[in-house]
């Protein structure tokens, strides 16, 4: 049974899941400073502990890009049926579990597959988006009546670039394991491919 505020409630919870997720992530790097005695420097600690802070780095951004994104996809709700809190959990999900897999990165960077279960959270997050943005164009019926949502129902649906790119780092971590993190600076792409992307569309209207 459907609550007038029953949307409300959800994305509320969804927003303080995702402030804790981001709240957690630093805890790794707390860790490093109060366990490391031996750095005589900032720089020092930094260069000794660098996929610590690159994971961090990475995390942070994406978390909060994952936020904006399902910040801007669940505006064009004006309500929700059971299949849209399932989708909608599957991505809390992976919100949850990204401080984790962060922390295998930064404690055990020689933990075989410790950048692959990261990188997999990350593609069924997108996926979970993508799969939240597919169902609301099949039923209209949970959209707002408006002609943007029209519009949007009609555009292509966004999230794709990021699937291939976690695709492209997943591949690259299972077959390069030594490389640690730094194959999730690939995703750093997504946004100028986006804006690509959109100026062609513009330019093709």
């Amino acid at each position: 049974m459907r609550s007038e505020h029953g949307l409300d409630r959800l994305l509320a919870f969804s927003d303080a899941v995702v402030a804790i997720a981001l709240t957690l992530l630093v805890l790794p790097l707390v860790e490093i400073v109060s366990d490391t005695d031996d750095a005589s420097s900032v720089a020092g600690l930094v260069r000794d502990h660098d996929d610590a802070f690159v994971g961090f780095a990475i995390s942070f951004v994406v978390i909060w890009v994952l936020w904006r994104d399902h910040h801007a996809l669940m505006e064009h709700f004006a309500t929700y049926d059971r299949t849209l809190v399932s989708t909608h959990f599957v991505w809390l999900l992976t919100i949850v579990l990204l401080p984790f897999t962060t922390q295998l990165i930064a404690a055990r960077e020689d933990l075989d597959g410790a950048v692959a279960a990261y990188v997999a959270s990350l593609l069924v997050a997108v996926l979970a988006l993508v799969a939240t943005g597919l169902w609301g164009r099949r039923h209209p019926e949970l959209l707002h009546d408006t002609d943007e949502n029209r519009t949007w129902r009609e555009s292509t649906p966004s999230g794709i670039v990021t699937v291939v790119l976690l695709v492209v780092v997943l591949a690259l971590a299972l077959a390069f394991p030594d490389q640690g993190a730094y194959p999730l600076l690939i995703l750093l792409l997504q946004a100028p491919i986006e804006r690509v992307r959109a100026s062609r569309r513009r330019a093709a209207v």
